[in-house]
């Protein structure tokens, strides 16, 4: 998880003694490895899910996931720049002396790479409608990039094939494959953009929980395994008690809190009008 606090105490523990304590927040920290519970426990379990449930996503496997795709992404930009560049004449500033490569050496370099291209855009494809189909501009330039670099190629290497009368044979096919699969992707990421909805306004939140709240966080929480009830019971009572200690509740606050159910703290805090 994302947050500082590795369980309740430690929260109270770190709770400045200028402010008096959200119980729901205190709560929703007890409860922070369940997320669709912590969501159910007022405005401030409502905020601290959407923070856990994106810290959930952060997962190791996402993560290489994510360096997977960079990796992917520099192969797409260099592979096709190279296809172009092997069999194309260096300016005379960079290389006064330098002969352009020959047919035999460059077209089939040059192929090679726009295979590399064109595996690469299929698996980006792959990739970007299995994660939902998003607009992303990066991923739309970048194929749309390497199509174009694709039909250069697709004039420059039948005319260096020509020049040293080499035959070009299936050393195009990448080509031609590249040009379609970037022309497709950069296209659909495109379009999407345009058919994307609106994002939805969030309804208010209700400025005081109600009984109907505490009797949904209720049966969330009637949800979890005996074990598991009994040691968040336990980090959230223990918390209870420090905040008793250093003062920031009272001991008749303590007691009414250590007695209710659990996951309905925050209901506690429309009583508790110092609560920030």
């Amino acid at each position: 998880m994302s947050l500082p606090y590795p369980d309740a105490r430690t929260w109270a523990r770190d709770q400045s003694l200028a402010n008096a304590p959200r119980l729901g927040r205190l709560e929703s920290v007890a409860f922070q490895a369940h997320p669709d519970i912590v969501a159910s426990f007022g405005a401030d379990g409502a905020s601290l899910a959407s923070v856990l449930r994106t810290a959930g996503r952060r997962t190791p496997a996402r993560r290489l996931g994510g360096v997977a795709l960079v990796a992917v992404g520099i192969l797409l930009l260099l592979a096709p720049a190279i296809g172009v560049a092997i069999y194309g004449d260096a300016p005379a500033y960079v290389a006064p002396t330098a002969e352009p490569f020959p047919a035999e050496l460059a077209v089939p370099i040059s192929g090679i790479c726009f295979t590399v291209a064109a595996l690469t855009q299929l698996i980006l494809a792959i990739g970007w409608l299995r994660g939902g189909a998003r607009y992303s501009l990066p991923l739309a330039v970048l194929a749309g990039a390497n199509a174009v670099l694709a039909g250069f190629a697709a004039f420059g290497l039948p005319n260096v094939a020509a020049r040293d009368d080499y035959p070009l044979g299936a050393w195009m096919i990448p080509v031609w494959a590249t040009i379609v699969l970037g022309g497709l992707l950069a296209l659909g990421i495109v379009l999407r953009r345009r058919a994307a909805p609106d994002e939805p306004v969030p309804a208010p939140l209700p400025a005081a929980p109600t009984v109907s709240d505490g009797d949904r966080a209720r049966i969330l929480v009637a949800g979890l395994t005996h074990d598991e009830r009994v040691a968040i019971r336990g980090d959230r009572d223990d918390a209870l008690q420090i905040l008793a200690e250093r003062g920031l509740i009272d001991d008749d606050l303590r007691a009414r809190a250590t007695a209710a159910d659990l996951g309905t703290l925050f209901t506690l805090d429309a009583t508790h009008p110092g609560a920030t």
